[in-house]
Formats: C-alpha cells, structure tokens, sequence
C-alpha cells in the first residue's frame, strides 16, 4: 500500500507540489509560488530555490497531517529526474520525509 505519494506542478510562472493521501485521494498539504506567504519570500516564483522552499513548507504542512513517509512513481527510462523536480524531492528529504521508490539512490 502507498500511503502518500508526491504531486508536482511545475511551469514557466511557478511550483507547486501537493501530498495526497493514496487510498482516500484527500490532499493533505499543499504548497505553491503562487501563495501570498510564499511571493513575499522568494526573488523569483520559478527557480531552483523557490523549489528547494515549496519542499520545505510541504514538509512542515506535511508533519501537521503525520506524514512521514512518500512514494514516489518510477520513472521510464526517458523520462528526466533533474532541475525543479529534484529540488523538490531534495528538499524533503533533507528536510527528514522518507521518500520511498527507486530515486532514493539518486538522491
């Protein structure tokens, strides 16, 4: 069973990630460039760094819903695990989220 699993939405104007529940398909956090706290912080909306901060408030809205461990979904062979997406995943894992899937070795 996957209890939670990472949403990332990613575009030229934003991030935003979300922590959704597997079985009852509930978000439980929600963090994004987009939010009024997150625009007064950040230089620009779309970067590395605002990555690597919607992972570490994901992480704190995380820990309020007891969430502790994610899965990810493995990637095909094509696809990319770089730039913003890997900022976001870093982020929760330095930031103490057990991050769960075939990424863990690349991170």
């Amino acid at each position: 069973m996957k209890p939670f699993t990472l949403d990332v939405f990613i575009s030229k104007r934003l991030v935003q990630a979300s922590l959704t529940h597997g079985v009852t398909s509930k978000q439980v956090a929600v963090a994004g460039t987009n939010s009024k706290d997150i625009k007064a912080v950040l230089k620009s909306q779309s970067d590395i760094p605002a990555s690597l901060y919607v992972g570490r408030i994901l992480v704190e809205m995380g820990r309020e819903a007891d969430v502790y461990t994610l899965h990810l979904y493995t990637p095909k062979e094509w696809d990319k695990f770089e730039g913003k997406i890997r900022a976001v995943v870093q982020s929760l894992v330095d930031n103490g989220i057990q991050v769960k899937t075939h990424l863990t070795d690349l991170l």
